[in-house]
């Protein structure tokens, strides 16, 4: 195990980059279930009101929110499939199945929003009840692939990465 570790022609301890990681992450995740949270509220109701006759005002809204969480998990995602899960496969020496169903849950997430983006451009004013939940139901099953996501993330992930920051601590103290 290095001391130090060379990123962008730059030494960095790397107990600092794991716990300022680790501290990024749990902010990120309260962050990111709070906007999740959001967004499915948002898509349960859609096409609901039998009244409304026209869902472009609240697809438009939502896909408003959705493509803001989007870039936002983005990064989120991109740190842990480039930096975090490499670390923990290293550290722990094996090949955790846990891991390679996170990053399949990434992209299958993704591509329901996907779905959504893409249904959603292809509507017709006015959109009808039907259309919208149609549409919305795409971020339903995001959401359900996310909450889970991070469920394991901090059930199994977070545990690893906490042994990993008190074992280089240790290490480079």
């Amino acid at each position: 195990m290095l001391q130090t570790l060379s990123y962008e022609n730059e030494t960095v301890d790397p107990v600092d980059v794991l716990s300022e990681g680790i501290d990024k992450l749990r902010e990120e995740h309260d962050l990111l279930k709070h906007e999740l949270m959001e967004f499915y509220g948002m898509a349960k109701v859609i096409g609901q009101d039998t009244h409304v006759t026209n869902w472009s005002g609240s697809i438009d809204n939502l896909r408003q929110k959705i493509i803001a969480f989007m870039n936002e998990l983005d990064v989120h995602s991109e740190w842990e499939d480039d930096v975090l899960f490499p670390m923990v496969q290293d550290y722990t020496g094996k090949d955790m199945g846990h891991i390679a169903i996170m990053e399949c849950e990434h992209e299958l997430a993704k591509r329901n929003v996907r779905n959504f983006l893409e249904a959603t451009e292809r509507l017709a004013v006015p959109v009808s009840s039907q259309d919208a939940k149609e549409a919305a139901s795409y971020l339903l099953q995001a959401y359900v692939i996310l909450t889970d996501h991070f469920k394991k993330e901090e059930e199994v992930l977070f545990p690893i990465a906490e042994q990993m920051l008190t074992d280089f601590e240790q290490f480079f103290s």
